[in-house]
């Protein structure tokens, strides 16, 4: 060998370890999605690869460049020539009509690339009239709570609620939605304070009587929003109404009195439903929104839920265009709730 093949050789050598480091390899690193319609929460996967021959770290959690992207990294190390899939979420709410990018920032000790820009982008569609997001109904959502025996519930109770007697409150705490608004009620408001202490003390801050339980709803509502057990004439519920702390007036809760619309088959409604909600089939609605109560100064909002949104959409339409104005589909369906909020609002028949 020449003394000059033996002296590059040399350097060579010597320089090896200097050079090993980590390095970043992202697959894409812009990313178009498909368009959407507002309200989806979009997921775009992009695999991140360690190319270099050190292990790559991710000292913190990339930055977004706004609050409607998320990107949480699974792990904070790759060794090399390890792969990890990285998810960003998009929440599409409030973007509607327009095209979008958002960028996702990492940071490695990659000493070529210590942040590493993602981008993903896109069109988002003008949600329809009829048209919301989950991000909507998990905002607007409350847990409507008929404190009563199930016979008295029978006879008549408010639109949407569910019945759970207050000797079995307890027992179902771990069934309630700990960060929703929780109402509850009884005949004459003095179970329902009880239950809203007993709730809030167990950490659902949310949780608050009707004032006056059915007694007080009667008195400032009349029947509005009352359903009626067969056979049943509509009478004012006696007793004396009870006014205590944890509670709320009866118009607070009627001026966007919600009910859910569950469309899909009867076995699926089974399997997990959210509280309160009605199944019915889509050649059902006319019918049901005819013997809808009342709603006297109150404001109905209808929500329409289905696997996919499809007949939902096509439910809350009618319902628009036959005098509720306040009724809406889940955009993209359960599956998009699902995808944001897991299951826990979501019960199976008979709890």
């Amino acid at each position: 060998m020449s003394r000059i093949s033996l002296l590059l050789a040399l350097s060579l050598w010597l320089a090896g370890p200097a050079l090993a480091a980590p390095s970043l390899v992202a697959e894409p690193q812009s990313l178009e999605f498909d368009q959407v319609t507002e309200g989806i929460l979009v997921r775009a996967v992009f695999v991140l690869t360690n190319a270099g021959d050190e292990p790559l770290r991710f000292p913190r959690q990339p930055s977004t460049s706004c609050g409607c992207t998320n990107a949480p990294l699974p792990r904070d190390e790759l060794a090399p020539g390890e792969s990890l899939e990285l998810t960003v979420y998009f929440d599409s709410t409030g973007f509607g009509g327009q095209d979008v990018e958002r960028q996702v920032m990492l940071y490695t000790n990659d000493p070529q690339r210590e942040e590493f820009p993602l981008t993903i982008k896109g069109r988002v569609e003008n949600a329809l009239p009829f048209q919301d997001s989950a991000s909507s109904l998990n905002y607007s959502f409350y847990l409507l709570v008929d404190l009563r025996s199930p016979e008295e519930y029978a006879r008549g109770h408010l639109l949407g609620a569910v019945n759970i007697p207050l000797g079995e409150l307890a027992g179902l705490l771990d069934r309630l939605p700990r960060e929703a608004v929780i109402y509850l009620y009884d005949d004459t408001g003095e179970e329902g304070v009880q239950a809203a202490q007993l709730l809030q003390d167990g950490g659902y801050a949310a949780a608050r009587a009707i004032a006056g339980g059915l007694v007080g709803w009667w008195n400032a509502m009349g029947d509005s929003f009352l359903v009626w057990g067969g056979g049943v004439e509509p009478a004012p519920p006696a007793g004396v109404p009870h006014y205590g702390g944890y509670a709320v007036q009866p118009q607070y809760v009627a001026r966007s009195y919600q009910v859910l619309v569950d469309l899909r088959s009867l076995e699926e409604y089974a399997a997990g439903h959210f509280p309160g909600a009605v199944n019915l089939s889509l050649s059902e609605i006319p019918a049901w929104a005819a013997g809808l109560p009342p709603m006297g100064q109150g404001r109905l909002y209808l929500w329409c839920v289905d696997a996919d949104g499809t007949v939902a959409c096509q439910a809350a339409q009618w319902l628009q265009e036959n005098g509720y104005p306040d009724a809406r589909c889940l955009t993209g369906g359960l599956g998009e709730w699902l995808a944001r909020y897991g299951d826990d609002l979501l019960w199976p028949e008979g709890r």
